[in-house]
């Protein structure tokens, strides 16, 4: 299963758009930002359950350059990325989605 996420704030020119899978217990996201109109695109793995309302546990989380993603993840994120690429993102002026 793939999450989509796409946040867009007009008055800070934050154009935010991701999507995300498990692995294990791991979530894999690939995002890209604009901001400002500099753009950037990378990765994040989440572990653990601190991220869960009410969770006590202990969690992690890694942003990781395109370049730099672990061996084990890559044709994850490469997935991810064709995905990402293909998805009909909003073109409203103001977006909050997930």
């Amino acid at each position: 299963m793939v999450k989509i996420y796409h946040r867009r704030y007009p008055d800070t020119q934050w154009d935010y758009k991701a999507v995300s899978t498990e692995v294990g217990n791991k979530e894999i996201i690939y995002d890209t930002l604009s901001d400002h109109g500099k753009k950037s695109q990378g990765v994040e793995i989440y572990s653990g359950r601190n991220y869960d309302v009410g969770s006590n546990e202990r969690s992690y989380s890694r942003k990781y350059k395109l370049s730099e993603v672990p061996k084990i993840y890559k044709k994850t994120v490469a997935m991810l990325k064709r995905v990402h690429k293909k998805t009909k993102w909003s073109k409203e002026k103001e977006v909050d989605y997930n």
